[in-house]
């Protein structure tokens, strides 16, 4: 069974991340829309499958996963630690006395139960008594009803999570109304409250960038750049001496570092610091989004038969979320940097052949399949080797940002 899946991170009052909601479609089947029980046993014995798959794109934190009526009653949560998952009861469940009763086993057996997409509408109160998370959309539910249902079911170990919030007003109003978690596309949004210059950034990791674009690089004029400055020579060697390149090793000089890199390498680098220094004070998790997207981007290249442009690739997804990371407009700070106008006009319109991968990117971020297989079929490259080259990119992301643990 081949499966398409993508995350959305999910908050605490701090922007810590604490979960991800994981969106996920087998490549037969619509999970969202499982009505048939033998379709629902066929979904039971691919659980191994699942549980792969979900486990790699998680990193030691809970994954908030949708059960429709038809898997829970068939069991497949069981196949899932009650320390890693939290089940989401689908809204539009009608429940019966035998789904009431599996919910009860589920929480008699350590499981976390959430309701998804809760609204006043909602009217069945033996199911709520169960739930450990009650999920309310901020899109389906005015500014009273919020408030309303926190202090209607408030109780002590219930939690209330926010999502599709949008903006800082209505994170801050959620917060105000007691809720405890949050999600929405406001995380990946910019703030208007503070804002950030290109100029701002290192002189030495812009002249570096520059030379790494260059069409012949050399080791000896990074060499130069980077003995100038102690600060990027430490984080070099701390880079190259970290376990993402198989622990400490001797190194006599910065030039023999570079060259155990390698240039690749020393793009992934340079990119990472130049994402921190302008990410304000961001969570990390949008360094580590930039970053996913450009693994992704570079990845694609083959399969696209780009193979020879994967570097401009990898700089289209990376600086794609710039304007976040340094909340600023996108049009002034790709007029500030020295990227080739193809590359800029693709991270701006994502209409050319370096942006139009860049969409499949972002609408597999979100889940969106329908659109992800139309630009798979437009561009000639499947949605199976699109959702392998996701997990890599997403693998990738973590074991970079892992070992770069030292504030840029």
């Amino acid at each position: 069974m081949l499966l398409y899946i993508a995350r959305q991170p999910i908050f605490d009052q701090y922007r810590d991340i604490l979960a991800y909601e994981l969106l996920y479609r087998d490549s037969n089947i619509d999970f969202a829309h499982i009505t048939n029980s033998d379709v629902a046993t066929q979904t039971v014995l691919s659980g191994s499958t699942l549980v792969a798959s979900f486990e790699q794109l998680v990193d030691q934190k809970r994954a908030f996963i949708n059960f429709t009526k038809n898997l829970i009653m068939n069991d497949t949560p069981f196949l899932f630690s009650k320390d890693h998952i939290s089940i989401e009861i689908l809204e539009d469940i009608i429940p019966d006395e035998a789904f009431i009763e599996k919910l009860r086993e589920l929480k008699e057996k350590g499981y976390t139960l959430a309701l998804d997409d809760f609204t006043p509408r909602y009217t069945y109160p033996e199911v709520i008594s169960l739930m450990d998370i009650i999920k309310v959309d901020f899109m389906l539910t005015t500014p009273d009803e919020q408030l309303s249902i926190v202090q209607k079911y408030k109780r002590p170990g219930l939690k209330f999570l926010a999502e599709k919030i949008e903006n800082m007003a209505e994170f801050e109003r959620a917060k105000r109304y007691g809720y405890h978690f949050f999600q929405g596309y406001y995380f990946s949004k910019p703030s208007i409250l503070r804002f950030k210059d290109v100029a701002s950034l290192s002189c030495n990791h812009l002249e570096i960038m520059d030379e790494l674009q260059a069409p012949t690089p050399t080791y000896e004029k990074l060499t130069s750049i980077i003995e100038k400055d102690v600060s990027l020579a430490y984080k070099l060697f701390k880079y190259v001496n970290s376990p993402f390149f198989g622990g400490l090793h001797p190194i006599s000089s910065i030039h023999e570092a570079l060259v155990r890199l390698g240039f690749e390498n020393i793009k992934s680098w340079i990119y990472l610091l130049i994402l921190r220094s302008m990410s304000l004070g961001q969570t990390d998790e949008l360094v580590a989004i930039a970053l996913q997207r450009a693994k992704m981007l570079e990845l694609m290249a083959e399969p696209l038969n780009l193979s020879a442009r994967r570097g401009e690739l990898f700089l289209v997804g990376l600086f794609s979320m710039m304007d976040i990371l340094m909340n600023n407009s996108m049009e002034k700070i790709l007029n500030e940097l020295p990227l080739p106008a193809e590359t800029k006009e693709a991270i701006l319109y994502r209409e050319n052949v370096l942006g139009k991968p860049l969409q499949i990117a972002l609408h597999y971020e979100k889940g969106n399949w329908e659109e992800v297989e139309k630009l798979c079929q437009e561009l000639h490259v499947s949605l199976e080797i699109v959702s392998t080259i996701y997990l890599k990119a997403v693998k990738w992301s973590e074991a970079v940002t892992n070992c770069m643990d030292c504030p840029v």
